[in-house]
């Protein structure tokens, strides 16, 4: 039986997806040095972002699922993921990635409630405060908020490493 939760569910996943998608083919074709490259004014580089991107899934995971795996001190976690191990490769963070949309989809397909309301520490709620009650519905769109910000990022990175934009990426194999 289809419920309003469960399409709700899919469409957030769906459109979640369509940011990780985004974020993949900025990648696309790229070597290890360009991936690391900063071609901007910005300090990102598209590997750092993905970093980032991806700790913020994994820190949703664990405040929706309620266990806590990170540092107690939320700003040195948060800077910590941008830095990328020289170890890495780009395919293991797209692994990293992948485990993580996993694990992201089976944790709000075993929400038995998106308005219910999650524990956010003090630390790390008030870079999230918008007057509402931190829900399960709330993380997730934060996450689609970020991962949309951050993939407007990557195309512009993207763009000044090598001219590719988006559109073209989109449709390369």
């Amino acid at each position: 039986m289809t419920t309003h939760k469960n399409q709700e569910t899919e469409l957030l996943l769906t459109l979640l997806g369509n940011q990780f998608a985004g974020l993949r083919g900025s990648l696309s074709g790229l070597t290890a040095e360009q991936a690391r490259s900063v071609p901007s004014a910005s300090a990102m580089s598209l590997a750092s972002l993905l970093g980032h991107l991806i700790d913020g899934l994994e820190t949703t995971i664990d405040r929706i699922s309620g266990e806590q795996s990170r540092t107690t001190d939320p700003v040195a976690a948060w800077m910590a993921a941008w830095k990328v191990d020289d170890a890495e490769s780009i395919a293991d963070q797209l692994a990293r990635l992948d485990a993580a949309a996993d694990r992201f989809a089976a944790q709000l397909h075993a929400e038995p409630d998106l308005d219910r309301v999650v524990d956010i520490p003090a630390g790390a709620a008030v870079w999230l405060d918008q007057g509402v009650p931190f829900t399960v519905r709330f993380l997730v769109l934060h996450q689609l908020e970020e991962w949309a910000r951050h993939a407007g990022h990557a195309d512009i990175i993207r763009e000044t490493i090598d001219g590719a934009t988006a559109d073209v990426l989109a449709e390369a194999p």
